[in-house]
């Protein structure tokens, strides 16, 4: 799986993927910082941490996700797929344990932040932004 191909469904995904990411990491930016005015520099740690959580992930998968395309590719798609797939949820339940271990709370920035990255994810591509 070391070969990419770059067709014109793969560019499009691509360029899908950046969009949503893009639209999460801002959104991630003015949460952490609203967090800390709410929360102080405590709040604002736990939302950053949320934010790593839920944008580091959504990366890897991305990368995996449109490393191939075409019906040719089929098999390399749907292995690159699970393979993005697993090592979404690894690095999510990871770095979600290491947040545990590191940091002492509070807990609602974490999740919040995390929560609305994850609910980004869902929504951006029906938002109507253009993407060329």
């Amino acid at each position: 799986m070391t070969v990419q191909n770059n067709n014109m469904l793969n560019q499009k995904g691509r360029r899908i993927a950046r969009t949503v990411l893009l639209v999460q990491a801002i959104a991630a930016a003015i949460l952490v910082a609203l967090m800390g005015l709410i929360f102080g520099i405590e709040g604002a740690k736990t939302a950053f941490a949320g934010a790593c959580i839920g944008l580091i992930p959504n990366m890897i998968f991305a990368h995996y996700m449109f490393r191939f395309g075409g019906a040719r590719a089929a098999s390399q798609v749907v292995q690159s797929f699970y393979l993005g797939e697993m090592l979404k949820m690894l690095f999510t339940i990871v770095l979600f344990v290491i947040a545990f271990v590191i940091l002492n709370g509070p807990w609602f920035p974490l999740f919040a932040v995390f929560i609305a990255i994850t609910v980004l994810q869902w929504i951006t591509p029906f938002l109507n932004l253009k993407i060329n």
